[in-house]
């Protein structure tokens, strides 16, 4: 049986690496599904008063769920901070999107055999 932290784990952004790009003024985020994720301090309220040499010490922290800087003492949910900046709505709609476009056998044998019974059942008022 699949631990519930394995599951959220495949549908949840995680970082191998959290760096400062100085130059710019980004937290860079190198997301296990091969994305590269620049995200401005300034975005990050938690990150507001955080000087630049406090900054080059920011790594993943919790598996890769968390931009960790301990000096501050700040740990940042990725998933949570992605969610904030990207908007609720755009991030359920990209999941709902990748599961409904999922197939598999037991996927079609389920949609044949409710298919024997008249298909999907009418909506009740």
């Amino acid at each position: 049986m699949p631990t519930p932290g394995k599951g959220r784990a495949l549908i949840e952004p995680r970082a191998d690496r959290v760096t400062y790009d100085a130059k710019n003024r980004l937290i860079m985020l190198d997301l296990r599904g091969g994305a590269i994720l620049g995200l401005p301090v300034s975005a990050i309220h938690e990150l507001a008063g955080a000087k630049p040499n406090q900054l080059k010490t920011v790594r993943a922290g919790f598996g890769g769920e968390s931009i960790t800087l301990d000096d501050l003492d700040v740990d940042i949910s990725i998933p949570g901070l992605l969610r904030d900046l990207v908007g609720m709505t755009s991030a359920a709609a990209l999941l709902g999107r990748k599961g409904g476009s999922a197939t598999s056998e037991a996927k079609a044998a389920a949609v044949r055999e409710n298919g024997k019974r008249g298909g999907r059942p009418r909506k009740t008022h």
